[in-house]
C-alpha cells in the first residue's frame, strides 16, 4: 500500500514538474529576444472619447474620469410617443491628421432614477406597445464622413440606479477613414423609452464610460535618441495624437545598458544597468511640423555598447488603474569613435626606427665604438615618452591643448550682426561660451547659470551662447533669445558646424571659460554651474592653474627622459683653478639652461601677451615647423646656429674666472639643453607657457588701462615672476638630469665622451619626426576643419 502511494507521489511530482517546464517554455517562447537596434511599441488596443460636462453643456474629450460616486453628468428622459434627442455635440477640432482603420463602438450607460423593478413589472409583451424597453438611436460623423445614422442600440428593460447602470452599445465595423487636422467628430444620441418611470443617461464617472471607443491604431508617437561625440545622450519624444499632447499624462523613461541585445527588453533590467531615469521633461522644442517635442539630456557619459531607452506612458483615455498604458523600447548602439589616421604610438615606432636606420647609414662611412651606438639606442628609447604624448593625426580633430578656436558668427535677432572672437578678446578680461545643440534643454540651463554669474562678475566678462550641431534652426532660438533679452548674443554656427567641431567638446553641449589671452581656462560638457564659472574666471586671471612648478612636476614622468641622455658629460669634471662662490657650477648650469629656455619662451609669451590667441593655431604650426628646423640644424651640424650665437654672446659676458673654468662648449651644451626642455614641455603641455604668461599679462594690462589699481600692477609683477620661475625650473631640470646621469661615475663619462658627436645628431633626427608629426596633426585636424 505504501509502495503504491509512493509511486503515485513520484508520478504526480513528475507530472507537476513536466507542466511547470511546459509553462516555462511556453512563456519563454512568447518573449522574442531582440537581435539589433530599432524601436518597438506596445500600444493600447483602443482609444476613447468620453461624454463629459453637465446636462446643460455636454462635450467630448479623452479624459477618463476617476470619480466613483454619483456621476457628474446625466440627462433625464421620459416615456414619449417616439424617440427624443438627448445629445447632439461635436468634439474639439482634431490637432493632427489621422488615418483610422478598425472598429468603433458607442458605449451608453443608463438606468432608472429609482432603484426598483417598475419597468420589468410593466414589460408585458417585450417589443410591442405593451413592452417597457429602452433603446437608443446613435448618429456618428467623422469629419465629412457620416459613419452612423440613427443606428439602434440593444434594447434593455432598465431596473437599477446609477450604481448598476445598463450598458447600451452600437458598433461600426471595418471603418476606414482619413481625418484631417481641424476636422470634428459629431455624436447625436436619441432615446426611445417605453417605460413610465424616468430614465437617466449617465456619464463622467469611473464605471460609466459613456462615449466613443476606437478599436484600432490611432496614435503614432515618436521616440528618438542622439548621442554626441562626448557620449552624452539626448532623448526626444513627440507625443503624436489626434487629441493633442494632453492625451499623454505622464511618462517614465530609463536609459539602460550596456548589455547584449537579448537583454534589452522592457522591464528586464538590473539596477546597475540603469544609467538614467527621466520623468518631467528637461525642455521642449517645436519641430518642422509645428509639433511639440519633449526633450531630456543625461549628464552621464555612454561608453561604447548596446543600450535602450525603456519608456512607459500613462494616457488620459485609458483605465486610471493602469500605471503604464503605452510602452516604447528604443534600442541603439554607441560605437567606438572613428580611429585616427595615426596615433602617437606610430611616432613612438617611427623615431627609434628612424634613428636605427640613420645609424646603419652612418656606419658605412665610419665605425664608432659600439658603446656609442648603445647610447644612441638608449636615446631612441627615451623618445618613447614624448612620442606617446603627441596628438593623433585625424581629420576634423580639434586641438585639445591650446587656444580656443577663432570664429566669426552672426548673432540671432532683429539687430543681428557679426561677432568676432578677436574683438571679444580685445574688450573683455574673460569670455564664457556656451555651446548647445538644437532643442537641447542645456541651452536653458546655461542661460540661467550665465544670468547668475553675470550679475556677480559684471561687464568685464563676455557671455555668449552658440547654437551648433546638425539641424540648427533659427526658429528654435526664438524663445531663448526672448528670455535673454539682449543680455548677451546668441550666435548661429556655420551650416557644417565648423566652430562647434573646433572646440574640444566638438559640436555638442558644453561650457567654456576663455582667458584674456584666448586660451581655454576650463570647460565642462553639458552645463557649468554659475559658481564654477566664477571660479574658472577668477583662476584665468592667474594663468588657470598653470605655473612654473608644472615643469618640476614632470621630472618623474617620461617627458624629460631624453634630457638624461643628452646631459651626459663630454669628459672628466675639472675643479676650478681659482676660488669661486659655492655652487658656482650649479648656478652656471641653471643660468645657461634658463637662457636656452627663455630663447624659446620669450617670443611665445610675448605673442600671447599681445593678444594673438585668436591666431594661435597658426602660431603652433609655425612652432612645429621651427622644431623641424632645429632638428635639421642638429642633424646636419650638431647645433642650432642662432642658439650658438646668443649663447656665445652671453658666455662672453661672464666673469673671466668662470670662463677659464667652464668651457664654452659646455656652456652651449647647457643652453641647448634648456632649449630642449622648452620643446619637450611644449609637446607635453602646449598651452602652459602662453596661458600662464599671456593671460596674466593681459589681465594686468587690461586692468591698468581700465582703472590702474594696485591689483593690476601686481598681476604684471606676477607675470614677470612666472617667466623667471619657468626659466629657473628649466635650469633645475637640467641640473637634476646632469646629476642623475653622472651617478654611474666613469661609465657615464666614457659613454658620454664616445657619443659626444653622435647624440646631438640623433636627437636632431628625433626632433624632425616630432615636429613633422605635430605640424601634420595641426594641418589635417583643426586647420582643414576651418575650410
Amino acid at each position: 500500500m505504501d509502495g503504491r502511494n509512493s509511486s503515485k507521489s513520484i508520478v504526480s511530482l513528475f507530472l507537476f514538474l513536466l507542466i511547470l517546464l511546459s509553462v516555462s517554455n511556453f512563456s519563454s517562447a512568447q518573449i522574442i529576444a531582440p537581435e539589433g537596434p530599432g524601436i518597438e511599441w506596445e500600444k493600447p488596443d483602443s482609444h476613447r472619447l468620453f461624454l463629459k460636462g453637465d446636462t446643460g453643456s455636454p462635450y467630448l474629450d479623452n479624459n477618463w474620469s476617476s470619480l466613483t460616486g454619483q456621476p457628474i453628468g446625466s440627462v433625464d428622459f421620459q416615456k414619449t410617443a417616439g424617440s427624443v434627442n438627448l445629445i447632439d455635440i461635436q468634439s474639439a477640432p482634431l490637432e493632427e491628421d489621422v488615418d483610422f482603420n478598425g472598429n468603433i463602438t458607442i458605449h451608453l450607460f443608463a438606468s432608472l432614477d429609482v432603484a426598483n423593478d417598475g419597468c420589468r413589472f410593466t414589460n408585458v409583451l417585450p417589443g410591442s406597445p405593451l413592452g417597457s424597453e429602452t433603446k437608443f438611436s446613435v448618429s456618428l460623423s467623422l469629419g465629412t464622413t457620416q459613419l452612423l445614422s440613427d443606428a439602434q442600440t440593444n434594447s434593455v428593460v432598465m431596473e437599477e440606479s446609477f450604481t448598476l447602470a445598463h450598458e447600451f452599445t452600437v458598433d461600426a465595423n471595418n471603418v476606414n477613414v482619413s481625418l484631417m487636422k481641424g476636422d470634428l467628430i459629431g455624436l447625436k444620441i436619441d432615446v426611445l423609452h417605453d417605460c413610465a418611470q424616468t430614465g437617466v443617461l449617465w456619464w463622467d464617472t469611473y464605471d460609466a464610460t459613456t462615449g466613443i471607443e476606437f478599436k484600432g491604431e490611432l496614435i503614432h508617437p515618436e521616440l528618438d535618441e542622439t548621442v554626441d561625440s562626448n557620449g552624452i545622450i539626448r532623448v526626444e519624444f513627440t507625443p503624436n495624437s489626434p487629441w493633442g499632447n494632453d492625451l499623454y499624462i505622464s511618462q517614465v523613461l530609463e536609459v539602460i545598458g550596456p548589455v547584449e541585445w537579448e537583454d534589452l527588453i522592457h522591464g528586464n533590467s538590473d539596477e546597475d544597468t540603469r544609467i538614467d531615469h527621466f520623468e518631467t521633461p528637461h525642455g521642449y522644442r517645436i519641430d518642422e511640423l509645428n509639433r511639440t517635442v519633449l526633450t531630456w539630456t543625461s549628464p552621464n557619459q555612454l561608453l561604447p555598447g548596446k543600450y535602450m531607452v525603456d519608456s512607459c506612458y500613462k494616457l488620459s483615455d485609458q483605465d486610471p488603474g493602469d500605471s503604464c498604458n503605452l510602452v516604447g523600447v528604443l534600442r541603439f548602439e554607441v560605437f567606438e569613435s572613428e580611429p585616427a589616421l595615426m596615433n602617437g604610438s606610430w611616432a613612438a615606432i617611427l623615431i627609434p626606427l628612424g634613428i636605427i636606420s640613420w645609424i646603419g647609414v652612418s656606419m658605412k662611412d665610419a665605425m664608432l665604438p659600439l658603446p656609442a651606438y648603445g647610447v644612441i639606442l638608449l636615446l631612441a628609447l627615451t623618445t618613447l615618452g614624448p612620442a606617446l604624448s603627441l596628438p593623433d593625426i585625424a581629420t576634423e580633430e580639434p586641438r585639445m591643448e591650446g587656444a580656443a578656436p577663432s570664429f566669426s558668427l552672426y548673432e540671432h535677432g532683429v539687430d543681428s550682426g557679426v561677432v568676432e572672437f578677436s574683438e571679444l578678446m580685445s574688450n573683455y578680461d574673460a569670455i564664457v561660451i556656451g555651446l548647445f545643440t538644437p532643442s537641447s534643454p542645456n541651452a536653458e540651463v546655461q542661460r540661467v547659470d550665465f544670468e547668475i554669474a553675470k550679475k556677480v562678475m559684471g561687464d568685464d566678462v563676455a557671455f555668449i551662447q552658440i547654437a551648433t550641431g546638425e539641424g540648427v534652426n533659427s526658429l528654435d532660438l526664438e524663445e531663448l533669445v526672448d528670455k535673454i533679452n539682449g543680455s548677451w548674443p546668441v550666435l548661429l554656427d556655420n551650416k557644417d558646424s565648423t566652430t562647434g567641431k573646433s572646440f574640444p567638446s566638438r559640436a555638442s553641449d558644453a561650457v567654456f571659460v576663455i582667458d584674456s589671452a584666448g586660451f581655454i581656462s576650463s570647460w565642462k560638457a553639458g552645463t557649468m554651474s554659475s559658481q564654477s564659472i566664477e571660479d574658472a574666471v577668477d583662476s584665468s586671471y592667474l594663468g588657470s592653474g598653470e605655473n612654473p612648478l608644472d615643469i618640476f612636476g614632470l621630472i618623474l614622468t617620461t617627458t624629460f627622459l631624453p634630457i638624461l641622455i643628452l646631459a651626459m658629460p663630454r669628459g672628466k669634471y675639472k675643479l676650478p683653478e681659482s676660488p669661486l662662490i659655492p655652487g658656482a657650477g650649479v648656478a652656471l648650469t641653471v643660468y645657461a639652461a634658463g637662457v636656452g629656455f627663455s630663447i624659446w619662451a620669450l617670443p611665445v609669451s610675448l605673442m600671447a601677451s599681445f593678444g594673438l590667441g585668436s591666431y594661435w593655431i597658426y602660431i603652433e604650426l609655425l612652432l612645429s615647423l621651427l622644431l623641424v628646423y632645429h632638428g635639421f640644424s642638429m642633424l646636419l651640424r650638431g647645433g642650432v646656429k642662432e642658439i650658438e650665437i646668443i649663447g656665445k654672446y652671453i658666455y662672453s659676458r661672464l666673469p673671466e674666472d668662470y670662463r677659464n673654468w667652464r668651457k664654452e662648449t659646455n656652456f652651449l651644451d647647457d643652453v641647448h639643453l634648456g632649449l630642449w626642455v622648452a620643446w619637450l614641455f611644449w609637446l607635453r603641455v602646449p598651452s602652459a607657457i602662453p596661458q600662464a604668461i599671456g593671460s596674466v599679462a593681459r589681465s594686468g594690462i587690461f586692468g591698468i588701462l581700465r582703472d590702474g589699481n594696485i591689483i593690476d600692477v601686481m598681476l604684471l609683477i606676477i607675470c614677470i615672476i612666472f617667466f623667471i620661475g619657468y626659466a629657473l625650473m628649466a635650469g633645475i631640470v637640467v641640473v637634476i638630469s646632469r646629476a642623475a646621469i653622472s651617478l654611474p661615475g666613469d661609465i657615464s663619462r666614457i659613454m658620454g665622451s664616445l657619443s659626444v658627436g653622435l647624440r646631438p645628431r640623433a636627437w636632431g633626427l628625433a626632433c624632425i619626426i616630432l615636429g613633422i608629426w605635430v605640424s601634420i596633426s595641426i594641418i589635417v585636424g583643426p586647420i582643414m576643419m576651418m575650410f
